[in-house]
């Protein structure tokens, strides 16, 4: 909801939907998209400004919804089909296009992010169709990410999120017998893989692009925190942030996405790996900002609880790493919020036992 908003009762997690300068038009004051924290008050405050349009933050759990509907997913999925169809086809990324579906992404986190998040992923329904639900899902989650640490900077996000998106283009390049291989792959054919960063990077300068924050998406989002990854064996802060941030989101989807050579973990499993992995193949302060959004238990886990009612985490406070909103199994309709019912707590997370398989 849009709505105009005393300065003085702005709430955390609002985000302004206008650009007000002052005098000289070098004087932004705040622009579109800036996320409301204490020192955004302070500054509309001492200059003078006293009301704002904003679009709300949710303030209860009742007032969550999906940070993407299922209609938006299906149609981001179809977008970027048509945008990687145009690669093989001409060899080149229609820019113009990638940009309209970031920003697709980027707004729709912005309109829906808040105190309370359900970030919800797009669900693979036929193994063919991984390469364009991973973009998806990536970008997702980059953006999200981008959007809580650059405090809603919308134009840095629609940036993160088009790395989301183009990150994996070079897989175009690679052998679909060796991408779809149900065996562990040799030595040989997996150096094979090891090159689609290298194309990716190749194919997204000659379609004109250069953007550092999308190229080094594409370039690096397999360099590792210990040094360890590939291709250049960056290590550390060497590697570009948003390297470092692509490898968490393509980390996390990859694994909780069921592949011809696994099947899916579970969003907690997936967790589990990047806490422990966490300081070596990970930044640890991308981690760390991962869990801080999405939650020890993202959305999806089944978790048992100390008053004996078992059921599934379905949104997360922004900052709660352990005590997430839950829909009981015996009372659907109710969200507990374990963030403010702290008699409340999780005692065990409850293994899936059926994951869905795609076609």
């Amino acid at each position: 909801m849009i709505k105009w908003k005393k300065v003085d009762e702005l709430n955390r997690g609002d985000i302004i939907v206008e650009s007000i300068r002052g005098d000289a038009a070098s004087d932004v004051i705040v622009k579109y998209g800036d996320a409301v924290d204490e020192d955004l008050i302070h500054k509309l405050q001492i200059r003078g400004i006293q009301w704002v349009s904003v679009h709300l933050a949710p303030e209860t759990p009742s007032d969550i919804t999906p940070l993407f509907s299922e209609e938006k997913i299906d149609h981001l999925e179809s977008q970027i089909n048509d945008v990687y169809e145009q690669i093989v086809l001409e060899n080149r990324i229609d820019l113009e296009k990638t940009r309209e579906i970031s920003k697709e992404i980027s707004e729709s986190v912005a309109k829906n992010y808040g105190p309370y998040i359900w970030p919800n992923l797009a669900k693979l329904k036929e193994m063919d169709d991984y390469t364009f639900t991973h973009q998806v899902n990536v970008a997702i989650i980059g953006a999200t990410l981008a959007f809580e640490h650059f405090r809603g900077d919308l134009e840095l996000v629609d940036r993160f999120t088009a790395g989301g998106l183009l990150h994996d283009i070079g897989k175009l390049w690679i052998p679909s017998e060796i991408l779809k291989s149900r065996e562990r792959l040799p030595e040989m054919e997996f150096n094979i893989i090891k090159k689609h960063p290298i194309y990716g990077h190749g194919i997204a300068k000659q379609s004109g692009l250069e953007d550092p924050v999308i190229l080094n998406s594409i370039l690096y989002h397999h360099e590792q925190w210990d040094g360890n990854g590939y291709n250049e064996g960056k290590q550390g802060e060497d590697i570009p942030f948003e390297s470092r941030l692509m490898m968490v989101a393509d980390v996390y989807d990859a694994l909780t996405t069921v592949r011809p050579y696994k099947k899916a973990w579970t969003p907690y499993e997936a967790t589990t790996f990047l806490i422990k992995e966490n300081k070596k193949k990970f930044d640890p302060s991308i981690v760390n900002l991962f869990l801080k959004v999405f939650g020890l238990y993202p959305v999806g886990t089944r978790i048992a609880l100390s008053n004996g009612q078992t059921g599934v985490v379905v949104g997360n406070k922004t900052g709660a790493v352990s005590r997430p909103l839950v829909s009981p199994d015996d009372e659907p309709d109710k969200i507990l919020n374990l963030f403010t019912d702290r008699r409340v707590f999780i005692t065990r997370v409850i293994p899936d036992a059926s994951q869905p398989e795609a076609k």
